[in-house]
């Protein structure tokens, strides 16, 4: 039996193992059809789409948000799992991101054509955590474990009733597990699943549970020494289970592509990334960065991101003073800076990314009073 033959025979098993054990439980999970979603409402997405397009590290986020090719490792499970082929280490790490209550007024003309405030969002501030811990299997890959909460609005321990809840209003849970292999020729592929349940409230503060599942599928190609590709579907989802079909119960699915070069100079480690979220309905939607490390002990990274969603939402209207819906797009665009350690073992990282802010419609100004960024904080350990 030839070499050749023998290793094409071998991944050959390799993938067929992975098809028979991971697909049927993605089926399963998912109740069948995976592609394409039966959401009541397709016009708008639910709160739990946010929950887990916000699922990344400090140091994803501090490239710009790319994180196609240019995130490996532990971070993967929460962006392209093709990554957890990558890790040579148990890995375990904690994250924190803190978004600020924001408040936006839209000013529209009088009758005399001067602008004047018309309606104001005022966001809630919100907050997200998520463990992650990874493994090598050796030979066989890398898997990975996660757990996830988030939560908006203010912490109450009773209700109107006098009633104990002890809760926030809104929240996301999620807990999964991913895995990742190399295959050959420097090709990796890897798939993660997540059990959600979200708690929404409506326009009358009644309180909604949903409950759902969610898989991300992904590809990374090493091409040479120092360039990486690769693609990654997000949140295929056949939506959320509420009860009422007047709450918004759509996952959005995302694909991406994209790219990363890396360069070992002497004490200096330097890497460049981008992604491309097509299509590119409202405009181009892409983050990149870069990242300088020296000695593998303290690094800076600098990045740009533009992300846009259509939201439905409640607005206030400020001349009667009643509370009205509508769908309006939002926009994060702007900079994103970071700072990373990494001390005998333990790595830690801050970043600062743009707020998501209403776009302006035709005739309107917008005026941000409050809530502009975003601070996230992580730090994980090598086991």
């Amino acid at each position: 039996m030839s070499k050749s033959y023998y290793f094409l025979r071998c991944t050959f098993y390799t993938i067929r193992s992975f098809a028979v054990t991971f697909v049927p439980l993605l089926l399963l999970l998912g109740g069948g059809d995976l592609a394409s979603a039966q959401a009541i409402n397709e016009d708008f997405r639910a709160s739990a789409d946010a929950f887990l397009r916000r699922l990344t590290s400090a140091e994803h986020l501090r490239l710009g948000g790319n994180f196609v090719s240019s995130i490996s490792g532990i971070n993967a499970l929460n962006s392209n799992p093709a990554g957890l082929s990558f890790i040579d280490s148990n890995r375990f790490v904690s994250h924190v991101s803190r978004f600020p209550r924001t408040v936006a007024v839209i000013a529209k003309p009088n009758d005399v054509e001067r602008y004047e405030d018309h309606n104001q969002y005022a966001l809630h501030a919100s907050g997200l955590e998520f463990i992650n811990y990874s493994m090598p299997l050796g030979g066989a890959g890398g898997i990975g474990f996660d757990f996830a909460v988030g939560h908006a609005g203010r912490f109450s321990r009773v209700n109107s009733l006098g009633k104990a809840t002890n809760s926030f209003p809104e929240t996301d849970f999620a807990v999964g597990v991913g895995y990742g292999v190399k295959l050959f020729r420097g090709l990796a592929f890897g798939a993660n699943a997540r059990w959600l349940r979200s708690k929404v409230q409506d326009a009358e503060n009644e309180r909604h549970i949903g409950h759902g599942y969610a898989y991300n599928l992904g590809l990374i190609q090493q091409l040479g020494e120092h360039l990486r590709v690769g693609g990654v579907i997000r949140n295929l989802s056949n939506g959320l289970s509420f009860t009422d079909n007047s709450i918004p119960d759509r996952v959005h699915r995302n694909i991406l592509f994209g790219g990363g070069y890396q360069l070992n100079h002497k004490d200096v480690d330097i890497q460049i990334g981008f992604d491309l979220n097509p299509p590119f309905e409202n405009g181009i939607q892409t983050n990149f960065g870069s990242t300088i490390w020296y000695r593998g002990f303290v690094g800076g990274r600098i990045g740009y991101l533009r992300h846009t969603e259509k939201r439905f939402g409640s607005i206030l209207s400020l001349e009667t003073g009643q509370i009205e819906f509508e769908d309006r797009l939002w926009k994060a665009e702007g900079l994103t800076l970071g700072l990373g350690l990494q001390v005998r073992g333990i790595y830690i990282n801050a970043a600062y990314t743009p707020q998501m802010r209403p776009m302006e419609n035709d005739g309107e100004q917008i005026r941000i009073e409050t809530g502009r960024s975003v601070y996230s904080f992580s730090i994980g350990q090598r086991l």
